[in-house]
């Protein structure tokens, strides 16, 4: 799961979000922390949904997602392989693969050279923390000129998994609370989700909810 345009459209004033999860050993949670780890990146599948900020990603945009750090937070990416980094804005929650700590916009796997290798070793430093604003646009369409067809609806994506048991446990876990938690196959992983939603507004609520189970999550389109 990025950076608010002119093509966005008309917004609401910002509202606060839920914060992040608590941060896990090794995961940063203040000015000069650094973490290190994997980072992959994420490109045209998502673009123009909206991100767990409320912005719309855009992949030709720097941007990135982290699991814990405040909506807003700034942080410095450096490719140990090639030496070169990129600072970017975090308003996404993700990745959801263990050993992963970034999921970079595709402008920003550009900018330090990791679009061909796919994941790459970082080191991750917070350069500012943001304070987990979250703006809404106006009603529940989409970005203009990208038309959904009405019985689509929207889902929440709240992991992906390498192990498909894991996947299976976390779906298990997830129907006790949410409407029909599913399990789908993505390049390799097997991504959990439940839904669909009518609108945009009724996921994002649902969303929201998820780290009283200890857990985040991106809203997507239900397919």
């Amino acid at each position: 799961m990025l950076l608010a345009d002119a093509c966005a459209p008309a917004r609401r004033p910002a509202q606060v979000s839920p914060p992040p999860l608590p941060p896990e050993a090794g995961e940063p949670h203040g000015v000069g922390d650094v973490q290190t780890g994997l980072a992959s990146w994420y490109g045209d599948e998502f673009a123009k949904l909206p991100t767990a900020s409320g912005e719309i990603f855009r992949p030709e945009k720097v941007s990135a997602a982290h699991r814990t750090l405040p909506l807003g937070s700034i942080v410095e990416v450096k490719n140990q392989r090639n030496g070169r980094s990129v600072r970017v804005r975090i308003n996404d929650r993700g990745p959801f693969v263990a050993g992963r700590v970034v999921d970079l916009s595709r402008a920003a796997a550009e900018a330090i050279g990791s679009v061909d290798e796919g994941v790459v070793p970082v080191t991750l430093t917070v350069v500012s923390l943001g304070g987990g604003s979250r703006i809404h646009p106006v009603d529940d369409e989409p970005v203009p000129g990208e038309a959904i067809p009405a019985s689509a609806g929207w889902a929440v994506q709240a992991g992906a998994f390498g192990n498909p048991e894991n996947a299976r446990r976390l779906r298990d876990r997830l129907a006790s609370r949410y409407p029909n938690a599913y399990l789908e196959d993505f390049q390799g992983l097997t991504r959990v989700k439940f839904g669909p939603y009518r609108t945009r507004r009724e996921a994002e609520a649902a969303c929201d909810s998820l780290p009283t189970m200890g857990l985040a999550g991106i809203v997507v389109l239900y397919r």
